[in-house]
């Protein structure tokens, strides 16, 4: 996840996110604990409630090695990985990690199988976002779509790459065009729901809100009663907030950009949301935030991605059939907002207009 998961951890968009949480530091049952670490590929802040501290903190570092859990079995750019291991060896029916499978899973039932893509990583490799960025030649791109088209899932936890990309040493494990499962896109979510299962089950932590930048998930509700607020960038300008999503309770919030990982050539944004049939990036939008109440970390990001390739009509569609939160700024600085239904828990609000 250290390429996969990178993003914008700016000072000034945390900073955007807690001032409207109230104060940081204090261990009274009504001021929270704030534990911020690199993680993820990004900066993760923990702002816990509870009434000891010490309790409080010794939870929030089991967070930390819950989402370190999920990192080790899905970062694909780490060789001693679950995940790398498998694309080890692409070409060979194994047996897939169990976050794998809960993924894999997830983006099954939420009917986002043609928009959300877990086996693009030979796609990605080639535009090297964190490398050498560069534009892919059409007939490359085309191959590496097609080798990822390849995976197949056997069963419920055996999968296997089938050999449908013709004859070519870079398809080859180790070789340019290689395929392999990528989780980047939904490994964040997973691992802020793992931590926040794991504050949950401390029995230290009453309240709590976990934010990886990109996405967030809230514990309960705080003491003073009032809502979590989660604050929407402008995708032009990361020093002001467009949108806030208020959840009571339990819930999450993600958003994608074309902001967080690309590269500009000839006047052309490449961004790393990436259509799973050609391998361009999509058009059309430059940011994508998706929210609801009782919904999980990893929804919330699988969402926020699958949406974004769905285009704006059919993304708003998706979340008025689905009972979610969205907040869409258009590739000219439009914004539409998709209210959650009354009684969800959640309140989307426009704050500022997009930059045109």
């Amino acid at each position: 996840m250290r390429r996969a998961l990178a993003t914008i951890a700016t000072a000034a968009a945390l900073a955007t996110l807690t001032a409207a949480l109230g104060p940081l530091a204090g261990c009274a049952p009504d001021e929270p604990t704030v534990v911020s670490r690199e993680a993820l590929g990004t900066v993760v802040s923990i702002t816990a409630y509870g009434e000891d501290e010490a309790g409080v903190r010794a939870a929030i570092d089991e967070a930390f090695v819950a989402m370190a859990g999920v990192e080790a079995a899905l970062d694909a750019y780490d060789p001693a990985s679950e995940v790398s291991r498998f694309n080890a060896s692409p070409y060979e029916e194994q047996s897939l990690p169990a976050d794998a499978v809960e993924v894999l899973d997830a983006i099954q039932a939420l009917d986002a199988d043609a928009e959300f893509s877990p086996s693009l990583l030979g796609v990605v490799g080639l535009y090297d976002f964190e490398g050498t960025p560069s534009v892919p030649e059409d007939a490359d791109l085309a191959l590496a779509v097609a080798a990822a088209d390849g995976f197949i899932r056997i069963d419920s936890d055996t999968a296997v790459f089938s050999r449908n990309a013709g004859p070519d040493p870079r398809l080859e494990p180790g070789g340019s065009l290689a395929p392999g499962l990528d989780f980047g896109g939904a490994a964040k979510g997973l691992a802020l729901d793992r931590a926040r299962e794991a504050l949950r089950a401390s029995g230290a932590v009453t309240a709590a809100l976990i934010t990886a930048v990109s996405s967030t998930v809230t514990l309960g509700s705080k003491p003073d009663g009032s809502a979590w607020r989660i604050g929407v960038e402008d995708p032009r300008d990361s020093s002001v907030v467009v949108a806030v999503f208020q959840v009571d309770g339990d819930g999450s919030v993600s958003t994608s950009g074309d902001y967080q990982r690309y590269f500009e050539q000839d006047g052309v944004r490449y961004h790393h949301i990436l259509d799973p049939d050609t391998g361009a990036p999509v058009r059309g939008m430059r940011s994508l935030t998706v929210g609801g109440a009782d919904l999980s970390g990893l929804a919330s990001d699988i969402l926020s991605t699958a949406l974004f390739v769905k285009g704006t009509g059919d993304a708003a569609a998706y979340a008025e059939e689905a009972g979610i939160g969205l907040y869409v700024v258009d590739d000219e600085g439009r914004a539409l907002t998709v209210p959650a239904p009354d009684d969800s828990g959640l309140v989307v609000t426009e704050m500022a207009s997009p930059k045109p």
